[in-house]
């Protein structure tokens, strides 16, 4: 399906000034609140530019299924599912429909052990794998009815600045925007409609993470507009800190810092950090920027943010509180979450369902793909330990530690043995939030985080697949 778009044009510096749509254009565009980071990268075949986002989940494809507590973590971590699938089901564009698959094994599943899967041929208490797909529509309590809509009531109109902020269509509101942007004369302005599918939709997602207009770059590209907008990222120096739900509990991490640049070379780090890192990927956009606010500095997603904040006010656009939650504070997917998760983004409630495909009603149960005895119980972990140990680089390149590979380190950022200092240091909530946000804006996160210096990123320069640092500046 196709939606209409009407674009309200500055023809003279060929940008949008304003969009216009119904609701299902912006229920798709507030459906991104819902999508896991880690979902972006890989609808992005990777190339998503979102800090070091693609090195991290590139290091999650590559890692030995040895070092993984099962091999279904691994598609876990790289094809994240979201909590509100019994509610994104019924957009109208879905950009993140085709990864809502899940499994059974027919063997015993349908008889004494009636269990699903959300992850492909992982192991039935049985032995077999859960290789059957099956369609699973789970209720969803809050829809009033199917022409209601999915996030915004069905009958209101909307206009969407370029920046994507949304908002009831107003006049007044209108000429004020037209004011700001510095449109003095109509004759400038000129009317596009624009049919946006999935291709574009997806499009949209992409550049909001990593631009100030994306409206302007999807549907009126410039020749020299440069696919990676990394530059429109930048980490803002205000201090961020949270203090609800802190269990305490910290980790330690061990860097190598080159002394007289102070930069992080690596952190030779356990299991656990490792399973802080990858838990990133699960995370929710919305639920990114509800632990970032006031600000996530990530292109145009706070904007979104707060249009969904705005519009649940006077104006009653949204459904149901419930909606409201599901994108301001949007869960992790069941059995998303990890034993060692110091950041507060809670998992959804465990949950059954009756299937009556199989000549009788049957009430199953999902298992915990992160377990290998087919359990039904949230927690476990993404990594095998403790007495592995994993080299992290300051670009999150997460590889087992290796000693020719840290020299290498070395020899590739011409530092001499006598330079290199040993640091520990202890990573608890804050430092985890700090590594968060880096993690999104920055390729050089262990350094930011940890030695209290923001590395320039115009020193930055991509050679092969792995992204480096001038250390002489």
């Amino acid at each position: 399906m196709a939606i209409k778009l009407k674009l309200l044009i500055d023809k003279e510096k060929n940008r949008v000034v304003l969009a216009e749509s119904d609701k299902y254009f912006v229920d798709t565009l507030f459906s991104f609140l819902t999508i896991p980071i880690g979902g972006v990268v890989r609808l992005s075949s990777g190339k998503s530019n979102i800090g070091c986002m693609d090195a991290l989940q590139e290091s999650v494809k590559n890692l030995d299924s040895r070092y993984l507590q099962t091999e279904a973590v691994r598609e876990m971590l790289l094809c994240p599912r979201r909590a509100c699938e019994a509610r994104t089901k019924d957009l109208a564009l879905n950009v993140y429909s085709e990864l809502t698959r899940n499994y059974l094994c027919t063997s015993c599943c349908v008889g004494s052990h009636p269990l699903i899967s959300t992850v492909k041929n992982v192991r039935c208490r049985c032995g077999r794998v859960m290789g059957t797909e099956v369609v699973v529509n789970k209720p969803n309590p809050v829809t009033k009815g199917i022409n209601e809509g999915v996030f915004v009531k069905r009958t209101m109109r909307f206009m969407i600045g370029d920046d994507l902020r949304v908002g009831p269509i107003s006049s007044m509101t209108c000429v004020s925007l037209l004011d700001k942007l510095g449109v003095r004369d109509v004759a400038a302005l000129g009317e596009k409609i624009v049919d946006v599918g999935a291709d574009e939709a997806l499009h949209i997602l992409r550049r909001l993470l990593v631009s100030n207009t994306p409206l302007t770059d999807v549907f009126l590209p410039k020749p020299e507009a440069v696919e990676d907008a990394f530059h429109a990222l930048k980490l803002s120096d205000e201090a961020i800190a949270i203090d609800k739900n802190d269990t305490g509990k910290t980790m330690s991490l061990k860097l190598l810092i080159s002394k007289s640049k102070n930069r992080v070379l690596y952190a030779e780090a356990t299991e656990d950090f490792l399973d802080l890192l990858f838990s990133f990927l699960s995370f929710p956009l919305g639920a990114i920027v509800n632990l970032l606010r006031p600000g996530s500095s990530i292109g145009c997603l706070d904007n979104l943010y707060k249009s969904v904040e705005d519009l649940s006010g006077d104006d009653n656009c949204i459904i149901s509180e419930e909606c409201r939650a599901m994108l301001l504070d949007p869960k992790l997917a069941l059995h998303s979450g990890c034993d060692n998760q110091l950041l507060p983004v809670v998992e959804v409630e465990p949950n059954t369902f009756d299937l009556s495909s199989f000549k009788k009603t049957l009430r199953f149960h999902f298992i915990n793909p992160k377990l290998s005895d087919a359990a039904t119980e949230s927690g476990g972990r993404f990594v095998k330990g403790p007495e592995i140990m994993f080299m992290v680089t300051d670009g999150l390149d997460v590889e087992p530690l290796s000693f020719i590979s840290g020299i290498s380190i070395l020899y590739r950022f011409q530092v001499p043995i006598s330079d290199v200092q040993e640091r520990v240091v202890s990573v608890g909530q804050d430092q985890a939030l700090s590594l968060l946000k880096a993690a999104l804006c920055s390729r050089t996160v262990l350094s930011d985080v940890f030695c209290g210096k923001k590395v320039d990123q115009s020193q930055i320069k991509l050679e092969g697949d792995q992204w480096q640092y001038q250390l002489d500046g």
